[in-house]
């Protein structure tokens, strides 16, 4: 019963991503960077890993910022089905799923309780953030499902699998490296608690395995040509970029307000005579504002069993050290954390189990309610209104 409601949550997130998947037919936000790349990536195309190129397309720019691997995924789909912005969107659109079927996997293995890990798994797919971001050809989606799927195997202690996902989480986004401070505090622990076994071959595990599977997504950098000096320069790039950029935008964010869902960003808007069509990256309020509350109660009420430690710990250490960082941010930088966020509230939720359906109700009815918002679906102007409930949405 429970693989067939986990079916049955699958589906309708499937669905819901893939639904008008190639609307609009032109770049949305970051794709103007990742769109052009793939298609370079696509037809072997050195410029897409090199910074010194002038715009391939008016407006856009090659983006040679993040390690290749998401941007080889969604090469391959432009190889499939063509050059359409459906081909562009389709990887993040299963990753989506992907990360849904991750989410259920970690809730499971820390808790071993089903009810948990299909509310954890239910509440992602409501999520409008989660939804805009697998609807779109940016990274993001792909990161935080490989980093779901290496915080479960690193409980479980299944070290080698832990460094297969911990090598495709950074070989997709380099923020994948906030998985070490997790992995040593946690490893600290248990050889204070006398729990910890294998030291080489964790060593190994979180080591050699990541950095071998991020050098080998260079494949087709080296294929191409470029050499060992140039990989080093690629990433002296990457960091002079990264730590040197100087930059604001009217929609940026801190990464303390993103819990609050203070700021969300603008992705596309197009008028019509009596309608404008958005994709408005915003998160499901209940998801947000709930599972703060719950991740706030859980810490109140000292529910500090292993589990929920575990969770914490990832929690925040996904998303505060962004708060130093020296570029600008926004709100979907939060999402490898959410999930984390989400697996607390389904939690909870189960310890109060009269709140839980009622709760799921008005978070569908909230997603619904949002998705023309983040799916560019023709709202009546005059009603607008109704979808900005704080000023700082405008």
């Amino acid at each position: 019963m429970f693989r067939f409601y986990l079916i049955l949550i699958l589906i309708f997130t499937a669905v819901t991503r893939l639904y008008l998947l190639g609307n609009p037919n032109q770049y949305v936000f970051d794709e103007v960077y990742h769109v052009v790349t793939i298609k370079a990536y696509a037809q072997n195309n050195p410029a897409g890993y090199e910074w010194w190129h002038q715009p391939p397309e008016p407006n856009t720019a090659y983006e040679w910022l993040h390690p290749p691997l998401a941007k080889l995924i969604q090469a391959s789909s432009v190889k499939v089905f063509g050059n359409t912005s459906f081909a562009w969107r389709f990887p993040s659109a299963l990753f989506g799923v992907l990360s849904v079927t991750a989410v259920y996997f970690l809730a499971l293995t820390l808790f071993k309780s089903r009810p948990i890990a299909l509310t954890a798994a239910l509440i992602l797919s409501l999520d409008n953030l989660h939804l805009t971001m697998s609807r779109i050809t940016m990274n993001d989606i792909f990161v935080t499902t490989f980093i779901l799927l290496a915080l479960t195997f690193f409980f479980k202690k299944s070290w080698y699998l832990t460094g297969l996902f911990t090598g495709l989480a950074l070989a997709t986004k380099h923020s994948a490296v906030f998985l070490y401070p997790i992995f040593t505090l946690w490893l600290l622990w248990s050889a204070r608690a006398g729990t910890l076994r294998a030291p080489f071959k964790i060593i190994y595990s979180l080591t050699v395995i990541p950095l071998a599977i991020y050098f080998m997504s260079f494949i087709q950098f080296f294929f191409q040509g470029h050499s060992l000096t140039d990989f080093w320069h690629l990433h002296q790039q990457i960091w002079w970029y990264q730590t040197g950029l100087k930059a604001s935008h009217s929609y940026q964010s801190t990464a303390l307000t993103w819990p609050l869902l203070v700021r969300p960003v603008w992705f596309y808007v197009k008028y019509f005579p009596d309608k404008i069509a958005h994709i408005y990256n915003l998160g499901n309020p209940l998801v947000f504002w709930g599972g703060a509350a719950a991740a706030a109660y859980t810490i109140f009420k000292r529910r500090f069993i292993q589990p929920v430690i575990f969770l914490l710990l990832s929690y925040g250490l996904l998303f505060l050290p962004l708060g130093l960082s020296p570029r600008i941010l926004f709100l979907h930088h939060y999402l490898p954390a959410l999930p984390l966020l989400i697996i607390i509230l389904a939690y909870t939720l189960n310890r109060h189990k009269k709140f839980r359906p009622w709760f799921l109700i008005l978070t569908a009815v909230t997603f619904f309610f949002f998705y023309p918002l983040n799916t560019a679906l023709p709202l009546p102007a005059d009603w607008l209104k109704y979808w900005f409930w704080l000023p700082s949405w405008r």
